[in-house]
């Protein structure tokens, strides 16, 4: 297996006509900055690579760092074994957090930093609430490692007002979603159908569904999130998916199990961030969104990817709550969706019940007086 090629903060990858190129790129002051670098793994990479940090920024890397700096803080939990067990969809996630520590607040002590400097950052992001969370609990996890290793006392991360996000994940409407399966590009269509019959999460879907996991059937995953295990049954729809993806491999001459089996138009494995904005650009196409969030109209609904999990958490309660004690409840909901906790869990089922049972409860009603005649020749 090919070594892992994690690249440092402001090194970019191109790659053009089969060949690979780096670059040192900078944007400060809205001017860009792009040296080119030799490969990361080449003798020659480490000198450029401190020669032009030090063209940028006026010094190397660490030169003049603080032991108890956030600079400092940032490097050493990039070396420790927490940040190395991490999934490699929550490592990531993780490297967006520190880079945005380096780049906020990297020339001061970790003690410095306040609640009001993480609010201040937090609701720089606050547009895309999602996002905005997930930097603000990967911040606070390094903060947490840091305060056991004599980087700082406190957590300044704790009791940071949020912006709620529920909204954005409510279940797909029908006919929004039969617009997305009828007339959505091939490659989007299969990765949210595996969405929604696995209920399982993009990053997950995308990265870690491979033929060295699946037997007989049934997808054997650990969840990058939650590092949860969970047997995911596959549907015969996704089956079929997957042997329209296994023939292509078979066409191209790829043999590799452990080769994500979801590929995009052009037949390479999907990047979580490529898939993303390639589904934002269908949404759009599909005039299932608009172009920018500030023109949704008040309350309309909105068709996110993690979605498709709810959507598929719904049905399942709303099937189970016909009769919880033969199809298992809650139960059923919580091992399906492979939650941590029963909390969501248990949302999906008593809004189930709740709409069941209410359902039922009009049937109780008698109907009230003479039923005037006009009342059911509206077509008239």
């Amino acid at each position: 297996m090919a070594a892992e090629l994690r690249l440092e903060q402001y090194v970019q990858r191109k790659i053009r006509r089969a060949r690979e190129y780096f670059y040192f790129r900078v944007v400060k002051d809205g001017k860009e900055t792009r040296l080119p670098l030799p490969h990361p793994f080449s003798a020659e990479y480490r000198t450029a690579y401190d020669e032009a940090h030090r063209a940028v920024f006026g010094v190397i890397p660490g030169e003049f760092a603080s032991p108890t700096g956030i600079a400092e803080l940032v490097r050493q939990h990039r070396t420790s074994a927490k940040y190395d067990r991490l999934p490699p969809a929550s490592k990531a996630a993780r490297d967006y957090a520190l880079n945005l520590m380096q780049e906020r607040w990297g020339e001061f002590e970790a003690a410095d930093i306040r609640p009001v400097h993480v609010q201040a950052l937090y609701d720089s992001l606050s547009a895309r609430p999602a996002t905005a969370n997930r930097r603000l609990d990967d911040i606070s996890s390094v903060f947490g490692w840091g305060r056991t290793r004599g980087f700082a006392d406190v957590n300044p991360c704790r009791k940071i007002e949020r912006v709620s996000s529920d909204g954005s994940y409510e279940p797909w409407p029908e006919d929004a979603l039969e617009k997305l399966l009828e007339h959505g590009k091939p490659e989007i269509v299969k990765v949210a159908l595996v969405a929604i019959y696995t209920s399982q999460r993009r990053s997950d879907i995308l990265l870690q569904l491979t033929d060295s996991v699946i037997d007989g059937g049934t997808w054997y995953l650990s969840q990058g999130k939650t590092s949860n295990d969970v047997p995911v049954p596959l549907h015969p729809v996704v089956l079929a998916i997957l042997d329209m993806e296994r023939a292509k491999r078979r066409k191209a001459g790829i043999v590799d199990p452990r080769r994500p089996l979801l590929t995009n138009s052009r037949g390479n494995v999907w990047t979580p961030s490529g898939f993303g904005a390639s589904w934002r650009t269908e949404i759009i196409r599909l005039q299932l969104r608009p172009q920018t969030n500030s023109d949704y109209a008040e309350d309309a609904f909105q068709p996110t990817f993690h979605g498709l999990r709810h959507t598929n958490a719904t049905m399942i309660a709303n099937a189970v709550a016909r009769n919880p004690d033969t199809f298992g409840g809650i139960a059923r909901v919580k091992s399906m969706l492979g939650h941590l906790s029963e909390k969501m869990a248990k949302h999906y089922a008593r809004r189930a019940e709740a709409e069941h049972m209410n359902a039922e409860t009009m049937l109780l009603i008698p109907e009230i007086g003479n039923r005037p005649a006009w009342i059911g020749n509206l077509s008239e």
